[in-house]
């Protein structure tokens, strides 16, 4: 599906958020340490600042139209925090290849929502004029983002 140009910049880094989702989930013992330090910076420099973005931004714009405990809200406040919490887990210490695997998991079923569900959903229950706002506040507040190097 085509993304709206006003939600294009939350899918431009879902791409990247991609490319780390797959690489948590192929992680070997060999790599783990080098899959998990990419995620990390990728979390610090990235995932923080486009969780806020949907938080205080997107859902809120949405729940203008949809009510606040949407199951597809819902959700993904939920998986932000899960997130959170797991990269916390990454930051304390190495963690497993498997906690790599359910990571990468979670991070590529998050975006698949978002852009699958959630967003036709705001753009469909969003005016012309609030979709607009809202695309001039993601556009002034996202920076360009540039895929993880391994």
């Amino acid at each position: 599906m085509q993304r709206s140009d006003q939600l294009a910049p939350l899918s431009r880094e879902h791409h990247v958020a991609l490319e780390i989702a797959l690489r948590l989930r192929r992680a070997t013992t060999d790599d783990a340490e080098a899959v998990r330090a990419a995620f990390l910076t990728f979390f610090e420099d990235e995932a923080r600042e486009h969780f806020r973005a949907e938080e205080e931004l997107l859902l809120p714009a949405f729940a203008r139209r949809a009510p606040a405990d949407d199951p597809d809200v819902v959700r993904v406040l939920v998986e932000h925090l899960d997130i959170r919490r797991r990269a916390a887990d990454l930051e304390a210490g190495p963690g497993t290849v498997e906690a790599l695997h359910e990571l990468g998991e979670l991070l590529c079923g998050l975006v698949r929502l978002e852009e699958r569900t959630l967003f036709p959903r705001v753009e469909a229950a969003l005016s012309d004029g609030e979709l607009t706002a809202l695309g001039a506040v993601l556009s002034a507040e996202g920076g360009a983002h540039r895929p993880p190097r391994r």
